[in-house]
């Protein structure tokens, strides 16, 4: 019989918070996006207990982010005005069109989409990407309600 043991990363979407600002990197202006990240220890992939948490701020478009302290994310969630909600929706388009023919070919037909469901503003964040790529940007981002458009 085989045992495994080791971390695994566990990812949530807290919420928005905060004034809205410009990011540095896109320059775009929303509010914030927390990420709480909880590293688990596990054995045979059975999460047993928490080893470290740590809180990122985030630009909810281009995903740029800070890391925070648990106190100093906990007040800044906590200190925000909750009047003005911000409804944002994150989605992949995989472009048919694009798909590559061929033995040993790499499938880099998806883009990385962030839809403003106030404006319906579609910002396009990243294009030519795989489908392990648009995984891995779901899961830093801490999402769970995602779907992938076939386009």
């Amino acid at each position: 019989m085989m045992y495994t043991y080791g971390t695994k990363v566990f990812t949530k979407l807290k919420g928005y918070y905060g004034e809205k600002e410009e990011c540095l990197c896109c320059h775009k202006v929303y509010k914030k996006a927390y990420v709480k990240y909880t590293k688990w220890c596990h054995f045979n992939e059975i999460p047993l207990f928490p080893i470290n948490v740590t809180y990122y701020k985030m630009c909810p478009i281009c995903g740029d982010s800070v890391g925070l302290k648990g106190k100093q994310a906990k007040s800044e969630m906590v200190a925000t005005d909750a009047t003005e909600t911000q409804q944002l929706e994150a989605y992949a388009k995989h472009i048919l069109a694009n798909k590559p023919k061929g033995f040993m070919s790499v499938d880099s037909s998806y883009e990385f989409y962030v839809k403003d469901l106030s404006t319906n503003e579609e910002i396009c964040v990243a294009t030519n990407l795989t489908k392990d790529m648009v995984k891995d940007m779901k899961k830093e981002r801490g999402l769970k309600n995602f779907k992938i458009i076939d386009a």
